[in-house]
């Protein structure tokens, strides 16, 4: 059960106040009691002497009957018992009792006191009178004994009764005022506490529209300015959000891409409607994404995305999706986009089989065209041979760019069917050098292999690596005027590292970017007289790529250029 504030705080005061006034009541009352007490012994001491003085000359007469009268006489003028003791404890005489019928008194505490010289005090109950009294005695000299004086606890106990009430009333009075005035005092501290208490349940139901007004100056005032501050800062943050979720919403719903969430499980936490139109399930919310994407390439691409950022081609029933995946590391989450590339990717296809169709359609007039060229060149004269010449030279580059063309549309056509085998890469560039051996002669250059000693086999496609071989060093002969070219092999991790460097004309910084790039060319009129395709460069690319490497290049104009390439030892399943 809930217990509220004030009720705690006014408890708190209420529970202080009792026991304050309960230890003040106990210790004032043993205070007065102690006190009167003590001023009853001075009584009795005062008193003593008096009756000491009187009794003394009759108690050397040695007449005890007479003795015995007076002494009743005195105890009734001095409302106080009388008793007077021998040094032998015999009781002589007393003011009460019939002494010859009293016991002896040498045991007792204040009359073994004032035997030894010294006045003796007592408080205790008789057993003769059956009450409590208080004992003063003195000793006498002459002749020795004791004088003893006692007085009843009666007045004193009924004194103290009656102190006892006024003081109980009075600390009654106390604590009814004591808890009025906690009372004020706790409906004072517990209603800024209700206020907050009453502004929090607001604030949490999502009205932010409160205004508290902070009563006097203290660390409650501070507390309700700094929960008004809080909650215009809140409302303003909320209302940022809101617009923030709104406009995000707007934008994820008018994607033409497919989105979903997914949470580290796997489970569609979010989607827009173009994802609907994909999947066409209904309600897809919390259900697993193998449940409406069945792909295992999905399966691949989301493991792989709670590290990085993956993107793959996806076929989903007859359309061709772009699928990314980007994680969201603080969900733990994964974020689809499914982008439909179906037109893209059917455009793609009918430019490659366009450019198989007319590569293979010019194949035959050029090849033609080159052998009519050539018969007319053995039977013309020298001012018809230079116009042959022309024709027959633009021929040859139609030729060879067709059969580039040719080469990469087969390159992409098998990138699935490679034929991966254990290849000597050292082997395998030597072969290739053989084609190049006569124009590097020609031209005074040197070739060199340096290949690092027990390089192991890598598994690649021979024939397409030799291809990408051909074309680089084709280059490095093409465009290199003096000087050599080197191949290098080696593995200095657990990739194999190939660079083929020139001392040739070099590359602009502002083409390295792009020579990759199909027909890009450097230098246009001296690709045409060097009979260049732009697209042996393409072809290494893409022949890299299909065996999971990487290329690069590093060019210094007219100082020579170093391509790098990089590829994995084995060949992923």
């Amino acid at each position: 059960m809930r217990k509220p504030i004030f009720l705690r705080i006014l408890a708190g005061y209420i529970l202080v106040t009792v026991i304050t006034t309960v230890i003040v009541l106990l210790f004032a009352f043993h205070s007065i009691r102690d006190a009167h007490i003590q001023n009853a012994r001075e009584h009795l001491r005062r008193l003593s002497a008096a009756v000491e003085y009187t009794i003394v000359p009759m108690l050397e007469e040695g007449d005890l009957q007479a003795l015995n009268k007076l002494i009743g006489e005195l105890g009734e003028c001095i409302d106080a018992r009388i008793t007077l003791i021998a040094p032998d404890g015999r009781v002589l005489a007393d003011s009460e009792n019939d002494p010859a019928g009293m016991e002896n008194h040498a045991t007792r505490p204040e009359v073994r006191q004032a035997l030894s010289g010294l006045s003796g005090s007592s408080l205790r109950h008789s057993e003769t009178l059956g009450k409590d009294m208080l004992y003063m005695a003195i000793p006498l000299n002459a002749p020795p004994g004791v004088l003893r004086l006692s007085l009843t606890l009666e007045d004193i106990e009924t004194l103290l009764e009656k102190l006892q009430v006024r003081i109980i009333q009075v600390a009654m009075g106390m604590i009814l005022l004591v808890t009025l005035v906690a009372m004020i005092f706790s409906h004072h501290i517990s209603r800024p506490v209700w206020e907050l208490h009453r502004a929090s349940t607001q604030v949490a139901s999502g009205d932010f529209d409160i205004h508290l007004h902070p009563h006097g100056n203290d660390e409650l005032s501070d507390l309700a300015q700094g929960f008004t501050s809080m909650t215009e800062q809140l409302a303003s943050s909320f209302s940022e959000i809101s617009r923030r979720n709104e406009e995000l919403e707007g934008i994820i719903s008018s994607m033409s891409e497919a989105l979903l969430v997914l949470d580290k499980d796997g489970r569609i936490i979010l989607y827009n409607d173009s994802a609907l139109k994909v999947i066409s399930t209904g309600d897809i919310k919390g259900r697993y994404y193998w449940e409406v994407l069945r792909s295992e390439h999905i399966d691949n691409l989301f493991e792989r995305a709670r590290r990085q950022s993956h993107s793959e081609q996806i076929t989903l029933g007859e359309r061709v999706y772009l699928l990314s995946a980007t994680p969201l590391p603080l969900e733990k989450a994964v974020i689809l986009l499914l982008h439909d590339i179906t037109e893209s990717v059917e455009m793609d296809r009918m430019k490659k089989d366009l450019v198989v169709n007319v590569s293979h359609e010019l194949r035959t007039p050029l090849t033609a065209i080159k052998g009519f060229t050539e018969t007319l060149l053995d039977e013309s004269d020298a001012h018809t041979a230079e116009y042959l010449m022309i024709i027959q030279r633009h021929t040859d580059r139609l030729i060879n760019i067709v059969n580039d063309l040719l080469d990469l549309s087969a390159l992409e056509e098998s990138a699935t069917h490679r034929n991966i085998e254990q290849v000597d890469l050292k082997e395998l560039v030597t072969k290739a050098l053989t084609v190049f051996e006569q124009r590097a002669r020609a031209k005074g250059l040197e070739i060199k292999v340096e290949a690092q000693p027990d390089l192991p086999p890598i598994e690649a496609d021979p024939f397409v690596l030799e291809q990408l071989f051909t074309n680089l060093i084709d280059n490095a002969v093409k465009y290199t005027e003096h000087g050599e070219i080197l191949i290098t092999l080696k593995m200095p991790m657990d990739d194999l590292v190939i660079t083929v460097s020139d001392t040739g004309i070099g590359i602009p910084k502002e083409h390295i970017a792009r020579v990759f790039e199909r027909f890009y060319v450097v230098d246009k009129s001296r690709s045409r007289r060097q009979g260049g395709t732009g697209l042996g460069l393409a072809i290494v690319k893409h022949i890299v790529s299909a065996h999971h490497g990487d290329v690069s290049l590093a060019s210094s104009l007219n100082k020579g250029t170093t391509f790098t390439i990089e590829l994995p030892i084995t060949q992923p399943s």
